[in-house]
């Protein structure tokens, strides 16, 4: 632990860099042609008729094709829905009184999903400006019996309702979800988080050495993608921490480095130390428990804004194809 190395001195914290920020990444997307309509699975679903119900599948498999597959196999694993015993079986997940009473709170959480279609829609945008080339792809949202938040495949993006209810809803506590996972389970992480999951599969990790430093750098280039589309959203927002988490890594950004080199952990190779450090927790290993998890990613993305910053004539496709992350360590010059 390092306790002692972390001074929790009082500073004033400027937010000049959300002025930076707006002109970073001030484009104009009115000229960008997309129209995001978000595919209700969530609700259509739990409106079938159960003595109905092969006329019905039938009708959402047709409306929902391979992400009806694909949410049936691996979300809520019943299994195939061509398969004869499917019907017995969705029938049973429909009725169960606790899946119903999940989706009443979701309807009422989200009675519309018109906010999150905006922001998708205005972030999406953005990325088609970026990455003209890039495929956009469906979303719709479901109830996964709180198995997943965010589902990807080919040109799919898949939302789970009930994994976003607030962190006050009740069914968490139940379950015994963390809290520290539940400050994140509100309506307003949607956006961001499906982002985030996207670009995790597009721009995947491409590095032969899988060490410490190197992850460390691939996630704060998706940070720094998530500040691409979302510019105008709070730091805070985008990494998932409080307020007062945002503060503490700001405040103590020189000791987690200082640690990090003084304990000779970013060439470190040992799959739990990066996990300890990559991964949502209480609190980051070797910090003092006042850090957020993921604390290293957060000096990952200051490490990427500092390349960006001294190579001003990159683009962010640029930044987002080049997987040497040394490279962007090097020439960061990052010195917190």
């Amino acid at each position: 632990m390092i306790k002692k190395g972390f001074v929790l001195f009082i500073i004033v914290i400027s937010i000049l860099t959300s002025c930076n920020k707006k002109d970073k990444f001030d484009v104009d997307i009115n000229s960008v042609e997309l129209d995001i309509k978000i595919n209700r699975l969530d609700k259509d679903i739990f409106e079938i008729d159960p003595g109905n119900i092969d006329e019905e599948i039938s009708d959402i498999i047709d409306k929902y094709g391979e992400f009806f597959e694909l949410y049936s196999t691996r979300v809520i694993n019943l299994g195939n829905p061509y398969n004869k015993e499917y019907p017995d079986y969705i029938t049973g997940f429909i009725t169960d009184y606790t899946m119903n009473k999940v989706y009443e709170k979701v309807m009422e959480v989200f009675p519309n999903v018109n906010f999150v279609e905006n922001d998708i829609n205005s972030a999406f945008k953005r990325y088609k400006y970026f990455f003209p080339e890039q495929k956009i792809p469906a979303i719709y949202t479901f109830i996964g019996g709180f198995n997943q938040s965010v589902v990807v495949a080919d040109s799919i993006l898949g939302i789970g309702t009930d994994k976003y209810l607030g962190e006050d809803c009740e069914f968490y506590d139940r379950l015994g979800i963390a809290n520290y996972l539940q400050k994140n389970m509100n309506p307003e992480n949607i956006s961001t988080d499906a982002l985030r999951a996207w670009a995790l599969t597009e721009f995947i990790y491409n590095d032969s050495i899988n060490n410490l430093v190197n992850n460390i750098v691939y996630h704060g280039k998706i940070q720094y993608f998530l500040d691409a589309m979302f510019p105008n959203y709070s730091d805070s927002l985008k990494m998932g921490f409080t307020s007062d988490q945002m503060r503490w890594c700001i405040k103590n950004e020189k000791q987690m480095w200082n640690h990090l080199i003084e304990k000779k952990l970013l060439f470190s190779t040992d799959y739990m130390t990066i996990n300890k450090h990559i991964n949502p927790a209480p609190f980051t290993s070797g910090y003092p428990k006042e850090s957020p998890g993921r604390a290293s990613i957060w000096l990952g993305w200051k490490i990427v804004d500092a390349y960006m910053e001294r190579n001003s004539d990159l683009t962010l496709k640029n930044l987002m194809l080049n997987d040497d992350y040394q490279n962007i360590l090097s020439e960061s010059r990052y010195e917190p």
